[in-house]
């Protein structure tokens, strides 16, 4: 099978990784430990993920790093962003034709005596914090460094699946003051450098592939942590999320 997979690159380094089977529309298929699922299907050709709701419209990748949903696709019945979700051995993936259909609830719990019990709902886990960081770009993983080395106790919690943001798509070399950006190292490099400081501060704990969905009028913030949705209670929160590309509309876009 002809494989569009980069092996070389003139800047970063490909490592032999390990061969894994998962699915596309019920055929097999190769991808590597550590890919993405869009990763993967493009290694074998495949480019178009799903069609849009509205018209039919193919959708496939647009940003790239999570941003938006034009890359959609069925794993293991569940929609997510092929761009950011690991492939996993075994994985079965489907397009995403249209809208997708919220699975099927789990079978009840018998009812309580008590009142105001709601059968099937399990407590929902609350955590308190003194600092609750969202976004582990550049700028959370200062504000965490700095916090951490004073002792605080703090709470990242980034989408990705590894710490530095946009750094870890940046393979040129920064400029400016190499005591303020690490002029000189690349985005790559500067990704790792930050987020080594951060796995060295005992007081810093790091929630990868946890995004937070909302924050409420009582101060709480919500968080979906893999499959666990969890309640944040900070003293305070920094929200370091980053710009974000305007999008532009126009006609026949989607």
């Amino acid at each position: 099978m002809t494989t569009y997979r980069i092996d070389t690159h003139p800047i970063l380094s490909v490592p032999p990784r390990e061969s894994i089977l998962f699915a596309w529309r019920g055929r097999p298929l190769t991808a590597r430990a550590g890919e993405t699922i869009a990763a993967a299907l493009f290694a074998n050709g495949i480019r178009t993920f799903g069609h849009h709701h509205k018209d039919g419209s193919p959708q496939g990748i647009f940003c790239a790093n999570g941003q938006c949903a034009q890359c959609m696709v069925l794993a293991d019945g569940r929609p997510v962003k092929a761009c950011v979700t690991l492939v996993r051995p075994g994985m079965q993936v489907e397009p995403l034709d249209g809208l997708p259909v919220l699975p099927p609830a789990p079978a009840a719990a018998p009812p309580k005596a008590h009142p105001g019990h709601v059968p099937g709902m399990a407590r929902i886990r609350e955590v308190s914090v003194p600092v609750l960081i969202i976004g582990g770009g550049p700028a959370g993983l200062s504000a965490a460094a700095e916090l951490g080395a004073l002792g605080i106790r703090v709470l990242l919690v980034d989408d990705k699946h590894r710490l530095g943001g946009k750094l870890v798509l940046q393979t040129h070399r920064f400029f400016g003051s190499v005591e303020a950006v690490w002029a000189g190292h690349r985005g790559i490099d500067i990704a790792e450098i930050l987020a080594e400081r951060i796995r060295t501060l005992p007081s810093v704990e790091v929630w990868l592939e946890s995004t937070a969905l909302a924050v409420f009028r009582d101060g709480k913030v919500a968080v979906l942590k893999g499959d666990e949705y969890v309640l944040v209670r900070p003293d305070a929160l920094l929200v370091a999320t980053a710009p974000r590309a305007r999008n532009r509309v126009f006609p026949a876009k989607t």
